[in-house]
């Protein structure tokens, strides 16, 4: 007598389970890596961003202006002798929930912007995220107020601790 089998037994049903389990996990693990990576990515556009639309407030009214950053944000500041610049406050973060970016900078607490967009302020400022493993940096030079993005080559700076220009290398450019 034959015996008719219809179906899978459960130590089967248990293993491809457990498989496809591990597949899809792999990719989300990749995924989530992608992106924080891009979150970060985009927070030094827009740490970039930001600068450039004080300048660009500046020029537009001939008046000089004052802009700070603070831990998730470009605010418009105002000093004692300078107005704010007005439309450069500006968030670092897309979206809401996209925590974990953290700000190292030793920019002064308000940069001041001449009426003519020159940034009269300097300092570096690194930008970590605890799941990825490389920092973007922001170097604003004096005496001109040249900024720059690059890829700060130190490790990830701890709280308080020095930053040193030096270490933002630049970014290769794209042809």
């Amino acid at each position: 007598m034959t015996r008719v089998r219809n179906g899978f037994t459960l130590v089967e049903v248990m293993v491809v389970v457990a498989i496809v389990g591990i597949t899809c996990s792999i990719g989300l693990v990749h995924a989530g890596a992608d992106r924080d990576r891009l979150q970060l990515e985009a927070a030094a556009r827009r740490l970039r961003l930001g600068l450039e639309r004080a300048r660009l407030s500046a020029r537009r009214h001939q008046q000089a202006c004052a802009v700070a950053l603070g831990p998730e944000a470009w605010l418009a500041a105002e000093s004692d002798a300078l107005p704010p610049c007005r439309g450069a406050a500006l968030s670092l973060q897309e979206g809401v929930g996209q925590a974990g970016i953290k700000v190292h900078t030793n920019l002064p607490s308000v940069l001041r912007v001449s009426a003519n967009g020159l940034l009269l302020d300097g300092g570096t400022t690194v930008l970590h995220h605890p799941r990825v493993s490389s920092s973007p940096c922001l170097v604003v030079s004096l005496p001109l107020g040249i900024s720059r993005i690059g890829r700060y080559t130190a490790p990830s700076p701890a709280e308080g601790e020095a930053l040193r220009s030096s270490q933002c290398l630049p970014l290769p450019q794209e042809g």
